[in-house]
């Protein structure tokens, strides 16, 4: 997608014009820096007002789509040092770009004598016009190295930072345009700001990065494309396609049988997590709702009957079995909200199914620690018992060792005590 071709989200424009304005106030020196990318032009030369009018518009639009092309350029690949407020960005020795205004590199901006508020409040915009606009950012080439830690962090702590920096913002959303503080002059701005949610954002950032569930789809992509050897000459969209794969049932419920197996190998070996894989599926089944041609995708896989997929595979039939999760027979139509339904409800039982086998691992691992413990104690039980030694100094003579845990007889106990009572 071209860079006029991106839709400039609504919030983009409001947080702006206070992030710009608050800048030119806290940092009245960068002014002549801003005015050249900021500052409306005046127009006297036109005297028709609503030529005037347009041309005020046209120009304000041009500034606006010049500054959002230029945060979609600089901020993904800061994506974690924004998210989690790395000041490590803004060192002197850092060569990261920090160019998150045009012209204006914020790790000069951080030498300032400024204060920790003031600071704060620079991260919580930074933050803001990140989370604006990742939802326009349509390629991981735009994240530079930081796609690699996509990979790396786990989903459900990147998911709980995602949550915590957008409940972090509500009090910044709350002032904007209330309450005249630091580096704010009039609050004229518009409060109202409405960002995406952490489900949205790590949707779309999964689902642009691949995820699992695309890398393996690429891969049986791959393996499954030539089995067909279907003739595509002729086919124009999604409908043409599904219809000639449905023009041979024996071929493609082969191939369906071989992605199950795919699917049942890399669970078993572990190169894949049943409840990542659902979760995801979930997710791409909620976009799916709304997707062009889908009632007649629907249509043609409510003939096909496929309620109860999965064969034999007990762990897989729930993955394989799409047509069944809708409950669909034959001649009906794909409900994807009974679906979504089926599929949240699914992932909510594999994660306990998870829970469960981590607290069973869990119990025996502590099993077998408190064996190794009690053997290890009693390896280290002396092989002379106390009375033995007792016996050996009070008399010198060397006796037998008893069996580990056999307590002498009180006869010989006694006896002992007697002879020394004669000496």
């Amino acid at each position: 997608m071209s860079e006029e071709q991106r839709e400039i989200p609504e919030e983009f424009t409001k947080i702006m014009k206070d992030f710009v304005s608050d800048i030119s106030i806290t940092f009245p020196e960068y002014q002549p820096i801003i005015d050249k990318w900021w500052k409306p032009k005046s127009f006297d030369d036109i005297e028709d007002e609503d030529a005037k009018t347009q041309a005020l518009v046209t120009d304000a639009q041009e500034k606006i789509r010049y500054l959002f092309n230029h945060c979609i350029g600089v901020y993904p690949e800061r994506f974690f040092d924004i998210l989690y407020q790395k000041v490590e960005i803004f060192d002197n020795e850092s060569s990261m770009n920090t160019e998150f205004l045009p012209g204006i590199s914020f790790k000069y901006l951080w030498q300032c004598d400024i204060s920790d508020k003031t600071r704060e409040t620079i991260w919580k915009y930074l933050q803001m016009v990140l989370i604006c606009i990742i939802g326009s950012v349509d390629n991981k080439e735009a994240f530079g190295d930081t796609s690699k830690l996509f990979e790396a962090i786990n989903e459900e702590e990147f998911k709980g930072k995602l949550e915590k920096t957008l409940e972090g913002m509500q009090g910044l959303f709350e002032n904007l345009g209330k309450t005249p503080g630091e580096g704010e002059e009039n609050g004229e701005s518009e409060p109202s700001i409405n960002l995406p949610s952490a489900d949205d954002i790590h949707g779309h950032i999964n689902g642009m990065l691949g995820g699992k569930l695309g890398d393996l789809a690429r891969e049986i992509a791959e393996e499954t494309t030539q089995n067909l050897n279907i003739d595509m000459e002729g086919v124009t969209d999604a409908k043409d396609v599904f219809q000639k794969l449905f023009s041979n049932p024996g071929k493609l419920m082969s191939m369906v049988k071989n992605v199950s197996d795919k699917l049942d190998q890399k669970m078993r070996s572990g190169d894949i997590n049943k409840n990542e894989l659902m979760t995801e599926a979930s997710e791409m089944l909620n976009k799916m709702k709304n997707m062009p041609g889908m009632p007649n995708i629907q249509e043609l896989l409510g003939k096909m009957g496929m309620g109860g997929a999965g064969g034999g595979m007990p762990d897989l039939a729930d993955l394989a079995g799409l047509a069944g999760m809708a409950g669909l027979g034959r001649n009906t139509k794909l409900d994807t909200n009974a679906m979504q339904q089926r599929m949240d409800k699914l992932t909510k039982q594999q994660a306990m199914k998870e829970r469960m086998r981590k607290n069973m691992e869990a119990k025996q691992i502590a099993k077998l620690a408190a064996e190794a413990n009690a053997a290890a104690s009693q390896s280290q039980k002396p092989a002379i018992t106390d009375e033995e030694l007792f016996a050996i100094f009070s008399t010198g003579e060397t006796v037998e060792r008893t069996p580990r845990g056999t307590t002498p007889s009180g006869d010989n106990v006694g006896k002992k005590k007697k002879k020394k009572g004669g000496k």
